[in-house]
Formats: C-alpha cells, structure tokens, sequence
C-alpha cells in the first residue's frame, strides 16, 4: 500500500514538475515572440520613418526649384537650354549630401509629356507621353498642389516629389526630384538588415528604359535595389499583407508598397541573421 502512495505521489510530483516546464518554456517563448514582434514593429516604422523623410526633403527641393525663374522659362517657352545649366549646377550642389548623392530631376509639360529627364537629357524623347501611367501629374494638375511617395515611371520604382510650376499664374509643368533606395539601403546594412524592393512584375513594360537582370527576378517580383538576389531561398514565396516568416537562419519581414494613387506596386522585404539583434531600431 506504501509502495502504491509511494508511486502515485512520484507520479503526481513527475506530472506537474513536467506541467511546471512545459508553462515556463511556453511562456518563454510567448515572451520571445512577443518581444520579436515589437521589434518587427519598430523595424517597419523605421522603413516608412526614413521613407518620410527623405520624400520630406525632396519636397522641399520640388518646391524650390519650381519657383526658379529658369524652371518658369524652360515649360513655359518650353525650351531645355533656358534651364539645363542651371539645373546641372543645382543637381551638382545637391549631391554633396547624401540624401541625395543619386538624386535625379525630372521636368513634365502640363500636357504630362517627359520635358526634361536630367540624367538622360542627351537621349531625351520630346514625344514620351508619360499620362498612362504617371497619373501623380494629373493629380497636380488638378489640385496645383505638390505630392509626394513612390510611383513606377520609364527607369524604374523610386521616391519622388512632384511641386507644379506656375508661369505668370498659369500652369505650366511639374518639376519632379526622385530618389532611388541606396541610402536606404545602406543605412539598414550599416547594422545587418538587409533590404529588398519588389516590384511587381506587371509593371516591366511601364519600366521599358532600363532592363533588369534576369538575375534579380523572382516568381513574381523584380529586384530593383539591389545588384545581388539575397532572396533565392523564398523565391516561390507568394506574399500576402504585412508578415513574416523564416527560413533557416534568416528571418523575412514583408509589407505592400503602395504608390501615390493608392495601388498595390510591390513589398519591401527586410531580412536578417537569426542571431541579430533589432534592438538598435526604435522607428
């Protein structure tokens, strides 16, 4: 009888001592997830904060150089060489910051025909009709307000800060400053994130000018930040909202980039070591 309340405590002892682990491991790893999922979050803001601030900036920049008297004489004369000098010199002084080491400007008739790419002014098209796609140009039109985010042109997905310009109170034009993801991409590299912009692949002929490397292609996505693909091993991953998931040692955070007309265009990926901290980030 001894042996049997002997046995049946030891059992009982074994059971909840058992129980005891499984909660404490349990609520150990609810802890870990939870405290991964803060980081996450903070991670994301971070993205959409340096987002902001960069479009922030180029808006000003926008603004500014709309109400440049040579701006105003190239639309409305519609003549470049009222305005190439100057904005060669100005694009020249703006590169001394990193913000905008790679910034491009761009200038649209009201008409939403491309007026003045000058990255690419010596191969410019005086017949590239930009209102099919580019419809941030109708929107200025219609408001004669500036507008900012990201928006899908002839040379790709980037950034960009469109201010209209008025000549004697009419509209003449937009002057546009776009910024691509390399500052981006170097600010999460600096402490071991990396970062992936996908544009959706529908998009490829909108971004006729350039052509991307068959190496930078996914399923459904083109690599359009980066020289190298990171993201072979999700290549069939098909992704769906803001999430994330794992593979290996590595983990993927996702979410939708949505452009300045409220379309679905692409994700930002983020992806890092399993053994990294994300504490540095604090959005």
């Amino acid at each position: 009888m001894k042996e049997k309340r002997f046995f049946l405590s030891a059992a009982l002892m074994l059971f909840f001592g058992l129980m005891i682990l499984f909660l404490y491991n349990k609520s150990i790893s609810y802890e870990e997830e939870e405290t991964l999922k803060k980081q996450m979050d903070s991670l994301l803001l971070t993205l959409h904060n340096k987002i902001a601030e960069t479009t922030k900036v180029s808006l000003a920049s926008s603004v500014i150089l709309a109400k440049s008297p040579q701006v105003i004489a190239c639309l409305s004369e519609q003549k470049r060489e009222n305005c190439l000098q100057y904005l060669l010199e100005i694009k020249n002084s703006m590169a001394q910051a990193t913000i905008f080491e790679n910034t491009m400007l761009h200038l649209h008739t009201k008409d939403f025909m491309s007026f003045l790419r000058l990255w690419d002014y010596q191969n410019q098209n005086s017949n590239d009709d930009l209102s099919t796609f580019r419809h941030a140009l109708e929107k200025i039109k219609q408001s004669k307000q500036p507008i900012q985010g990201i928006e899908i042109g002839r040379h790709g997905m980037f950034m960009r800060a469109i201010a209209p310009v008025f000549g004697k109170g009419d509209y003449v034009g937009t002057i546009e400053t776009v910024v691509d993801f390399n500052d981006l991409n170097a600010y999460f590299k600096k402490d071991g994130v990396e970062l992936y912009v996908l544009m959706k692949k529908e998009y490829l002929p909108i971004a006729n000018a350039i052509e991307y490397n068959e190496k930078l292609m996914l399923d459904n996505y083109a690599i359009v930040n980066q020289e190298v693909n990171g993201l072979n091993f999700i290549k069939e991953i098909n992704f769906q909202g803001t999430g994330y998931l794992k593979r290996g040692d590595y983990y993927v955070l996702y979410t939708p980039i949505v452009d300045i007309n409220g379309e679905h265009i692409g994700f930002f990926v983020l992806t890092w070591s399993e053994s990294l901290s994300l504490a540095s980030f604090k959005g």
